[in-house]
């Protein structure tokens, strides 16, 4: 374990001091991952930024996701799915197997858990759409334990985006209930190339445009560095927040997005960047 570097816990108690972060966000843990994947940060509540430490992991991530049904934290490395223990960083390889196809060329992942079914869509930024289905899903059904490829990500027919080659980079699922699967879900993402909020049709692949992303009232430029997370306290209550880090800028921010507008308001700069992977759950 390592704490943050003296600049980086500075910026982040600066900013995350702040009136933003109101109460409604003091028992929210955040998770990123740093230094091309080699590194967990985690926030032990995200209004109380003085508490981020940071565990170098001894393999590469790409992306993290957390598991509302049983409070896990799942990475997505390299031809595996693994667990992360998040006060220590250690990690242990669940033994997957991967389908035919199964795997993402893109440099980044998005990754999180559909709260309906208990399983985590892997979208990669080249498009490919991947289920991981963990041990004991369903009633011994056959693609328990293994990960598999559904119809890559496009944008539908009569979208402001058709023919646009997407680069997703983060998703989310509404609501992620800790500790029980949800009735229904509903997919979101981030698109870096139409820097936009999209809905992903889970195995159909096909993206839906909610809005390009704004800040103060301008169309942001956003980076496929980053990741999203929505934490839910129930169905229908849903509060979405993601680590954006504008093209050319230095650093990211941590920011709430509203659901149906794609209006970003930021709640913290974070003082460094590069992040590429991003989850939230309640305080332990």
């Amino acid at each position: 374990m390592k704490t943050l570097t003296t600049a980086a816990t500075l910026a982040l108690t600066t900013a995350l001091a702040a009136p933003a972060l109101a109460d409604a966000h003091a028992n929210t843990m955040g998770y990123a991952l740093a230094d091309d994947g080699m590194t967990l940060v985690t926030m032990a509540s995200i209004a109380e930024p003085a508490a981020v430490q940071t565990y170098e992991l001894s393999e590469k991530l790409h992306a993290i996701a957390y598991r509302p049904v049983t409070g896990e934290l799942l990475g997505f490395g390299d031809g595996k799915i693994v667990s992360v223990n998040a006060m220590t960083g250690e990690i242990t390889d669940l033994g997957a197997t991967f389908g035919d196809n199964a795997m993402t060329g893109g440099d980044y992942v998005a990754f999180d858990f559909n709260n309906a079914i208990d399983a985590v869509r892997a979208v990669g930024s080249d498009g490919a759409n991947l289920v991981y289905f963990p041990e004991g899903f369903g009633d011994g059904d056959e693609r328990a334990g293994s990960v598999m490829r559904f119809t890559d990500a496009a944008y539908g027919a009569g979208d402001a985006n058709e023919g646009t080659t997407p680069m997703i980079f983060a998703n989310a699922y509404t609501n992620a209930i800790p500790g029980a699967k949800a009735s229904e879900t509903a997919q979101f993402a981030l698109d870096a190339e139409t820097n936009a909020l999209v809905t992903l049709a889970n195995n159909d692949g096909t993206l839906g445009t909610v809005g390009p992303i704004m800040v103060d009232g301008a169309e942001a430029d956003i980076s496929a560095w980053g990741g999203m997370d929505i934490m839910s306290a129930s169905e229908g209550e849903n509060a979405a927040y993601a680590i954006l880090q504008m093209e050319g800028a230095d650093t990211a921010g941590l920011y709430m997005i509203d659901l149906e507008t794609a209006e970003a308001t930021m709640l913290a700069d974070l003082g460094m960047g590069g992040f590429t992977g991003f989850a939230a759950s309640p305080s332990m």
